[in-house]
């Protein structure tokens, strides 16, 4: 079916760093047979108008480090031309763009045909995305009230998401 990534040359995938949850790291390793570290890294915090409750402490050198889990990008390391190797299963940010939590679009990367099929269809958001968004949120606070060290984060991470009571 002609969606608006069809008519795209994945600017979005080659100019942004793609922050995910533990959960999208789960679901694309799963899928993929991949092990977390070859397609995830932990990222120095570079950015501003960032969801803070997604951001992660460590503690290495006594005071706080800021740092994001993301994909490794620039391009984005699941991106094969201008085709995304995992849109079946991408994380829920891919999924969402270029739509904004206040329910209005950063269409700034899109061309014309994709901006206007964005504005039309909306996008592609999975049901799950919120409850997983909330439950990544309150690990990621768990982790930072931890104040443990970056070798030790995805680790804690995925043993939490993997956790049925947390």
């Amino acid at each position: 079916m002609l969606g608006p990534c069809s008519l795209c040359s994945a600017e979005c995938c080659r100019n942004h760093y793609i922050s995910v949850t533990v959960f999208d790291v789960l679901r694309i390793s799963e899928k993929t047979k991949k092990k977390p570290e070859e397609f995830v890294i932990l990222y120095p915090l570079r950015l501003i108008n960032f969801d803070n409750d997604t951001v992660l402490e460590f503690h290495d050198n006594g005071f706080p480090e800021e740092h994001i889990l993301c994909l490794k990008s620039h391009p984005c390391i699941f991106l094969e031309g201008k085709k995304c190797r995992i849109h079946e299963f991408a994380p829920s940010v891919c999924r969402t763009y270029p739509e904004k939590t206040d329910g209005k679009f950063n269409l700034e990367l899109c061309p014309f045909p994709s901006a206007f099929l964005f504005r039309v269809l909306g996008t592609n958001m999975p049901s799950n995305y919120k409850k997983e968004l909330r439950r990544y949120k309150t690990i990621v606070k768990e982790w930072n009230k931890k104040k443990g060290k970056k070798r030790d984060c995805i680790d804690f991470l995925i043993s939490r998401a993997r956790d049925p009571i947390a």
